[in-house]
């Protein structure tokens, strides 16, 4: 009879300021603990998400995949961790709006864990 393979999973969201994709000192430092946790044996799936009011959501959301990729790609100890990053634009919010509205729990990035 096979093995059941186990995974564990968890995911944290990271915030940021209208259409930037620069991490605030407040990002920065949860990155900085994220990182702190992650063990070489992970797969991190970085999820960018945008607003509707922002211009350009699919590229700003791939932005800040990519920027909380490059804070952790500066740790030493993730360079055996398996990154992807993925856009989602618009596509799902954390809170549904209607178009051309400002929410700032719309425009985070996703850091999911995963363990096998």
């Amino acid at each position: 009879m096979p093995a059941i393979a186990s995974s564990q999973q968890s995911s944290f969201n990271i915030f940021f300021d209208f259409e930037s994709a620069e991490l605030s000192p407040g990002a920065a430092e949860l990155t900085e603990r994220l990182a702190r946790e992650i063990l070489p044996s992970a797969r991190v799936t970085l999820i960018g998400n945008a607003d509707t009011a922002e211009a350009k959501p699919d590229r700003i959301s791939y932005a800040r995949g990519n920027e909380v990729l490059k804070h952790f790609l500066r740790k030493q100890s993730l360079m055996k961790v398996r990154f992807n990053v993925v856009a989602n634009g618009i596509s799902t919010p954390l809170i549904k709006t209607g178009p051309n509205m400002k929410e700032p729990q719309n425009r985070r990035v996703e850091v999911a864990i995963e363990y096998r």
